[in-house]
């Protein structure tokens, strides 16, 4: 039932407030209506700003059946709306959002997991107008799937659930910029975030910056919080945090990359590459007993680890014995 993409379309909620006058933005941007007042479908979207892509979101309990493909949910915004963002943090009238609903499917050509995004599911629309609207704004749906988007559509219910759902929840002006990280980074630094919006952990990128700036200290605070807020979260997972600590390595920054590879590898016990990562910082370093110690415990691990690929296994395992060769000629 599409109907539940109106949740979906998560910029495209917006309020009254921050609202400017539509004829402040170039005629060619802004939304196009009939006489009717149906909105015309902006066949260009695909030209505009790309704000974000979600796979399998839902705001509510709604979620793909066991064996099921998520569906892609790709979010463009008209150029001088953004343009006009970027500039104040806000969306002014006759901002236009496009949410591009897309299959997807995960075995094709040489891909072997994951999933890429296929044909069109449905096009859904919203448009801020202060004035043209009593609430500010209105989405429309204009279908696809088994047949092409509709050239017109009449604006949804105001009472459809849309409005209530992004004014109660969105982080700026009642819209899901949360959700996209480059127009999150406007609102941050134009200070438009609503006062009790409650960000997610950082992300791994973010969670590295403070460790290369602040050190260890600080940035263990920020692993310990985000166990009690999001154990799932991505700067909790091994291989991202993997990622940060050889960047460091890479960066000459050893003090912090062992201190995160002693935690990931406290964090991951079971791990065999955890140990393996701890051993080559310690090597870097020249610390031979301790690289040798580490690297003990991955070949146990590795014995121990049913799950581990065998490709992935010989590779950690050669890893390992040349490590050993290369300290014991020191």
């Amino acid at each position: 039932m599409r109907l539940i993409a109106c949740c979906l379309i998560a910029a495209a909620s917006l309020s009254t407030s921050g609202s400017s006058d539509p004829s402040s933005l170039p005629a060619s941007d802004l939304p196009v209506f009939t006489k009717e007042g149906e909105l015309s479908f902006p066949s260009d979207y695909r030209e505009w700003v790309f704000l974000g892509s979600g796979l399998g979101m839902t705001y509510g309990p709604a979620a793909p059946r066991p064996g099921e493909n998520p569906s892609f949910d790709n979010v463009f915004v008209n150029p001088s709306a953004f343009a006009r963002f970027k500039e104040t943090g806000r969306w002014p009238d006759g901002t236009v959002f496009a949410l591009e609903v897309r299959y997807s499917t995960s075995h094709g050509s040489i891909n072997q997991g994951g999933h890429y995004q296929s044909d069109l599911a449905a096009l859904e629309v919203h448009v801020k107008d202060s004035k043209r609207f009593k609430e500010g704004m209105a989405f429309f749906g204009f279908g696809g799937g088994v047949a092409p988007p509709s050239a017109t559509a009449p604006a949804l219910p105001a009472d459809a659930g849309c409005i209530a759902c992004h004014v109660k929840s969105g982080a700026v002006d009642a819209t899901f910029v949360q959700f996209y990280p480059t127009a999150l980074a406007v609102a941050e630094a134009r200070g438009t975030l609503r006062a009790d919006y409650v960000p997610p952990p950082p992300s791994p990128a973010r969670f590295g910056q403070v460790l290369r700036d602040k050190g260890w200290a600080a940035a263990e605070k920020i692993l310990a919080a985000a166990r009690g807020e999001d154990p799932y979260a991505s700067v909790l997972q091994e291989g991202p945090l993997n990622g940060i600590g050889y960047g460091l390595l890479r960066q000459k920054d050893t003090a912090n990359a062992i201190a995160l590879f002693r935690w990931i590898a406290d964090a991951f016990p079971k791990s065999p590459n955890a140990r393996d990562s701890l051993a080559d910082a310690y090597e870097s370093v020249g610390k031979a007993a301790e690289a040798l110690a580490e690297t003990d415990k991955v070949l146990a691990l590795l014995e121990a680890d049913a799950a581990l690929q065998p490709a992935a296994k010989a590779q950690l395992r050669k890893a390992s014995e040349d490590r050993r060769a290369r300290l014991a000629k020191r």
